[in-house]
């Protein structure tokens, strides 16, 4: 185990050492602040060359641990944990704020915004979760959380489905937290369709992140840039454009 986190850990400094961009100097992003945001199943891993690399520019980073890595939560207190990373960030000396999710992170990004939420933009990369795509899965545990939360039991525990990257499972979580996020009209499949992404916003897609490529909702705003790469490896190959992008602010 040992040897394989000391060559993951040399695999991310070699490759942020390769996609850099010569462009951006060193302390060119001084006083910027970047809250990386991990997606629902792939944890912080993916995240890690961007988070390397933002600070060799000189950005404040800040990878907070979302709920959803143990259950949900109602979808408007995931929304206030990004808040309070946001303000700790602000605490750390950050000037400008961004917000950059991976996947679910990128869903939850745009519905921080959404719910007027103090950023000054949003990196989407590979962007996930959509209510309205998995509703075949998710249906009938979503008909079985909306009826408990009308019976008044929105706050019991039950079983229910989710779904990520083609893999079905069952997650433990509240009926409310359930419908906040799986409902196709609720503020997760509102976030999911770019809805409060109208500011600055950097949509990074794979061309090989099949589900990602052909929903083009989202992105009728912003700077969409596609990079050869998958689902997972999206905010890898994201680097270079991510620095610039900033830069340029």
């Amino acid at each position: 185990m040992n040897r394989l986190k000391i060559w993951f850990s040399a695999l991310v400094v070699t490759l942020v050492g390769l996609i850099t961009p010569q462009g951006v100097s060193a302390q060119g992003l001084s006083g910027v602040g970047v809250v990386l945001i991990h997606g629902k199943g792939g944890g912080q891993g993916p995240l890690q060359p961007l988070a390397q690399a933002l600070r060799k520019q000189g950005a404040i980073i800040l990878m907070p641990h979302m709920s959803w890595k143990s259950g949900y939560r109602p979808y408007e207190q995931t929304v206030q944990e990004v808040a309070a990373a946001v303000a700790r960030i602000r605490q750390m000396g950050a000037r400008k704020v961004y917000l950059a999710g991976h996947s679910m992170g990128a869903n939850i990004s745009i519905g921080y915004a959404a719910a007027g939420g103090d950023v000054d933009g949003i990196i989407a990369l590979a962007p996930g979760h959509r209510p309205d795509f998995i509703a075949t899965v998710t249906g009938d545990s979503l008909d079985r959380a909306r009826a408990m939360v009308a019976a008044g039991r929105g706050n019991e525990r039950a079983q229910f489905m989710d779904f990520n990257q083609g893999r079905t499972m069952p997650v433990t979580t509240t009926a409310a937290a359930y419908v906040s996020f799986f409902d196709p009209d609720g503020p997760a499949g509102q976030a999911a369709r770019g809805r409060g992404a109208g500011r600055s916003t950097l949509w990074v897609i794979g061309r090989g992140d099949r589900p990602a490529m052909r929903d083009s909702a989202p992105h009728s705003s912003g700077t969409r840039i596609e990079v050869d790469a998958n689902h997972q490896t999206t905010p890898v190959a994201a680097v270079p454009y991510v620095l610039e992008w900033l830069a340029a602010r």
